[in-house]
Formats: structure tokens, C-alpha cells, sequence
């Protein structure tokens, strides 16, 4: 039964992946994209399907291109039910793809990023975020949304932490904090896959105290939330507007 309910998953994702939601997520930046390449304005050409093996779960995460980067459709709705078995909406990455935007190395990067004034129950706090896009911007837009909402909630968004070029835990993919994208909040409070377990395919049980008010005000600006991940890491927002993009979001819980 749970080879059965697996392959179906697969099916479905596979079915889900559209190369539009590229250019609709990014319509400033992306000149073209189809089944065989994405053409960046800058005159980047990057493909969207490589030939490098994806059969295991581990090849899937370490290998992903673009194809695979859009595979699992990311449900900005609620969360009934915690997410199912490597179900990871954005956590499987093409990393050329975000070197291509954000930056080819770390001075690259670096030369990209922008002060953001963060309110925090205790005053501002200055972080740094890329500017490319705009994101900034929208970072600069969500501080001051979730400033508006009561004590009870707003406290989940302190700690604020952003850019540190590194890798990911236990691997040597690029973080998307790398990327000046990415921001953890409350991480003291918040939950991660790790803590409970180390391997990629270990059965884990779904955890999670951030508040859906914060989480729905990350969505609307084009970030996701890990806490939509099997892999939970409630604390990380990150800037994917492909995975919000009309073409490949799901449907949002009435």
C-alpha cells in the first residue's frame, strides 16, 4: 500500500512541473523559459532538465535541476494534515539557477545586498537582503504587516536572522540565506527535521508553534514557509515566487 500511495505522489508531481512558473515568478528577470531551457535577460541560458541520475531520494535532493526544482507544488493554504511522506516544495534546488540571479559567488552576492529595517517588539533591527528583484523591498513590506499584529504573535518574528554565506547541515549545497533570500525567525522557539533525526529518509513526526498569521503574510509576498515541508524547518522563510507563481500553485483552503 505505501509503494502504491508513493508511485502516486510521484505521478502527480511529475504531471505538476510547468517551466511558466518560472517566468511568471520572475517576469523581470527571465526572458523565456520552456521544456528545454530558461533564457535569463541578463543572457544567462541554463537547462531545464539535466541527465544526472535522480532515482533515489538522496540523487533527488543533491542532483535537482530545474524540472525537479518544480516537481512538488507548494500548498499556500492550510496545513490540516502535516505534510506527506518527502514531500518538500522547494527544497529540492537547481543552485546554478540561484547563482545566476542572485550572485556566482560570494563577492557577487555580496555586491547585491541591501539594509532592511526589521521592527522587533524591542525596536528596529537592521538586516541584510538582497536587493535583486525587489526582495528587499518585500521583506521591508512583510516586517512591517507582521508589526501590525498582536504581542501573541508578533514575538514568533523576533530573532530575525539573514544572510551567512554556508552550507546546508551535513551537506555541501549552498544555503539560500547564501543567496541574501532566506530569513529564520525565533529560532530558540521553532522546530527542525534534524533535531529529531539525521537521515534524509528516516520516518519523522511533524512539528510546528509559528503562527499562520506570519506564515499567510511570508506567502503573499512571495516567500514560502518550511514548515510545509516533510522535512520541517518552521523557523525559514525563503523568496521562491515560482512555487506562488498562477501556473503551479495549488489551490488555498477556503
Amino acid at each position: 500500500m505505501r509503494l502504491a500511495w508513493l508511485g502516486l505522489v510521484i505521478l502527480t508531481v511529475s504531471l505538476h512541473a510547468n517551466p511558466q512558473c518560472l517566468q511568471e515568478g520572475y517576469p523581470d528577470l527571465i526572458l523565456k523559459a520552456d521544456s528545454h531551457e530558461i533564457v535569463l535577460r541578463n543572457g544567462t541560458i541554463l537547462p531545464y532538465q539535466t541527465t544526472q541520475s535522480r532515482a533515489s531520494w538522496d540523487e533527488k535532493i543533491n542532483n535537482a535541476d530545474l524540472a525537479t526544482q518544480l516537481d512538488q507544488p507548494y500548498d499556500s493554504g492550510g496545513i490540516d494534515t502535516p505534510p506527506p511522506y518527502l514531500f518538500d516544495p522547494g527544497r529540492l534546488r537547481y543552485q546554478p539557477f540561484f547563482q545566476a540571479i542572485y550572485g556566482k559567488n560570494q563577492k557577487a552576492i555580496e555586491a547585491n545586498l541591501a539594509t532592511v529595517i526589521w521592527p522587533t517588539l524591542k525596536g528596529n533591527k537592521k538586516l541584510l537582503f538582497t536587493h535583486v528583484d525587489g526582495v528587499d523591498k518585500k521583506l521591508t513590506a512583510i516586517g512591517q504587516e507582521i508589526a501590525k499584529l498582536p504581542k501573541s504573535d508578533r514575538i514568533w518574528a523576533e530573532g530575525a536572522d539573514t544572510y551567512c554565506y554556508r552550507t546546508i547541515q551535513d551537506t555541501d549545497r549552498l544555503s539560500m540565506h547564501s543567496f541574501g533570500i532566506a530569513i529564520d525567525l525565533a529560532p530558540n522557539k521553532t522546530q527542525y527535521w534534524k533535531r529529531e533525526a539525521s537521515s534524509e529518509t528516516a520516518h519523522i513526526g511533524y512539528k510546528n508553534t509559528m503562527p499562520m498569521s506570519i506564515v499567510r503574510i511570508f506567502e503573499k509576498h512571495g516567500f514560502i514557509w518550511g514548515g510545509r515541508w516533510y522535512h520541517y524547518d518552521t523557523m525559514h522563510f525563503e523568496y521562491r515566487p515560482e512555487l506562488l507563481a498562477p501556473s503551479c500553485v495549488t489551490p488555498k483552503n477556503p
